[in-house]
């Protein structure tokens, strides 16, 4: 689950073009791809796990692939103008091998957690036209499958432990600094969330930033939820400038988000 890590890969390319400084060969703020992993052993189409201890458990890469896409939100989830910019599935050595991921799992601590494989995807609206602009720039939906309960809730105590560290938070921060900009305030707070799935967790990120090169001051909101059902972790995360709050609202997503894992498990 990359509740935190996709939130400041995101912000980081959009901060860049705040400060319309950067590589030219920068990725888009909705072309994030997913962290999802699997235990030691790769899982090929077609080829049998001998990592997933929990019975009934999901053996074939293609049946894994479609749980996952059943227990994330999908388009027809979101309210009407959203289209889907890209969709991932990635493998623990290929997410371990991403540079530059602030906070990132090594391949030692995605395969302790068990990690089967995840599915990330990202949507936007249509809008804002410019950063100059308010409104919703993008929603990312998640699902990861672990091989039983208790590495799903290690897991989901990573991101956890992470959100309060204030060494990360500091480090949050840092990262956004790019050609261009000033960072004026960064803060990462836990909300106060629904009593959805087995365990969950919500934050709100906040970042407020001047561009040098336009003159302009930005505030950037984020609102993400993360829940753990059995072993399998969803996340949703709709990220917003000059925004008070983003739009859709998390809850009526999240409580969505329970009902495709729920459904998936069955």
């Amino acid at each position: 689950m990359r509740l935190l890590l996709t939130l400041v890969a995101t912000l980081a390319v959009v901060l860049v073009a705040c400060g319309g400084g950067g590589d030219d060969n920068e990725s888009s703020p909705t072309a994030t791809t997913s962290a999802a992993g699997e235990p030691a052993a790769t899982i090929a189409p077609g080829s049998a796990t001998a990592t997933a201890p929990t019975s009934g458990a999901v053996e074939d890469r293609a049946e894994v692939e479609a749980l996952l896409k059943a227990a994330a939100l999908r388009l027809g989830d979101l309210p009407e103008g959203f289209s889907l910019d890209e969709e991932s599935f990635t493998t623990n050595e290929e997410s371990a091998a991403e540079p530059g991921a602030l906070g990132e799992p090594t391949l030692e601590d995605l395969n302790r957690f068990g990690r089967i494989l995840g599915y990330d995807a990202s949507y936007s609206q249509g809008g804002p036209s410019s950063l100059l602009d308010r409104g919703t720039l993008s929603l990312f939906a998640t699902a990861t499958l672990y091989g039983d309960s208790d590495g799903a809730d290690e897991a989901f105590e990573f991101v956890r432990d992470q959100a309060s560290d204030p060494d990360f938070v500091d480090a949050f921060e840092e990262s956004l600094t790019s050609p261009g900009v000033e960072i004026q305030d960064a803060s990462i707070s836990p909300m106060s969330f629904a009593e959805l799935g087995d365990e969950r967790q919500a934050y709100e990120v906040k970042v407020s930033a001047h561009s040098t090169d336009l003159d302009q001051d930005f505030d950037f909101i984020a609102q993400l939820v993360g829940i753990r059902r059995d072993r399998l972790v969803g996340a949703v995360t709709v990220l917003a400038i000059n925004s008070l709050s983003p739009e859709p609202g998390l809850e009526d997503l999240a409580r969505t988000l329970d009902e495709r894992m729920k459904d998936a498990l069955e």
